[in-house]
């Protein structure tokens, strides 16, 4: 009756444990290498980048993720050219970082022009 008893609480406890699997982007595993490589990505994209910050978090679905904020020039934020720019930018991150298929992180881009950033005067955009 013991052994019974025992046995059939072990079996409980074994029903009840969460046993989960947790997944840890390389990205977030391995920030350093993250890091290089984003620089490399930025390094890249020439004179209308004024400046690139990321953090690295959780989005609304719970996937993690890459929030890029990029700071661009006045120039580049002009009407006519600010939708080929953010295109650029964006694709030129994307092909060259692969968050996705590389990092594990999904990738978010907000853009923000120099004359927008000093009237906020943002920290995590400075």
């Amino acid at each position: 009756l013991r052994y019974s008893l025992v046995l059939s609480t072990l079996i409980a406890e074994a029903r009840t444990r969460d046993n989960v699997v947790v997944f840890i982007p390389r990205g977030v595993a391995q920030q350093a290498a993250l890091e290089a490589s984003v620089r490399d990505a930025v390094n890249a994209l020439g004179d209308d980048v004024i400046r690139v910050r990321y953090t690295l978090g959780q989005d609304w679905s719970g996937e993690h993720a890459i929030f890029f904020r990029i700071l661009l020039s006045d120039r580049a934020s002009k009407r006519g050219q600010l939708l080929h720019v953010t295109r650029r930018v964006t694709n030129q991150i994307v092909q060259r970082l692969e968050p996705v298929e590389q990092w594990g992180l999904v990738p978010y881009f907000d853009f923000r022009s120099q004359s927008e950033q000093a009237a906020l005067k943002e920290e995590a955009w400075a």
